[in-house]
């Protein structure tokens, strides 16, 4: 998987409220419950979510979260950023430091142009675009998330 769990997690969260239909507030129990994702730990993607301006959280009865922006506004390299920090922007694969054309890394030449093309795809797909290909596809399978078995 390229991305981390935070920032899958957080993408699942985001295109679960851009899904629903209803303008309600929905608890973050129930976007973890319906996800199949750890409720503490979504609980705080959802917090980083808010205080970004992302997410809006109302406390209290009738309280949860409803997207600030609208989905089409929200683009997956946003949301990358936001949990992975600018990983892509400059740095080598093989912790060589700053990567750039002016300061190649032994990869350069490999990792460069693939990662204009990550940067491109998560830049130019947005939430509404993943909302709108699962609404195509129908509904999504949420696996559980399987343990890795020790190997010898």
């Amino acid at each position: 998987m390229i991305l981390s769990k935070p920032t899958s997690y957080a993408i699942r969260a985001l295109v679960h409220l851009a899904a629903t239909k209803d303008t309600a507030p929905i608890l973050g129990a129930t976007i973890a419950e319906q996800e199949q994702l750890p409720a503490p730990f979504l609980s705080k993607l959802l917090r980083t979510l808010a205080n970004s301006g992302i997410v809006k959280a109302t406390r209290g009865p009738g309280g949860g979260f409803v997207l600030a922006k609208k989905p089409d506004d929200i683009n997956l390299f946003e949301i990358f950023v936001m949990f992975e920090g600018m990983v892509l922007a400059n740095e080598c694969l093989l912790g060589c430091g700053v990567c750039a054309d002016e300061t190649p890394c032994p990869i350069h030449e490999l990792w460069g142009p693939k990662k204009i093309v990550l940067e491109s795809f998560l830049g130019g797909t947005t939430i509404g675009d993943l909302v709108r290909l699962q609404e195509k596809n129908g509904p999504r399978k949420v696996m559980k998330p399987h343990s890795h078995a020790k190997h010898k």
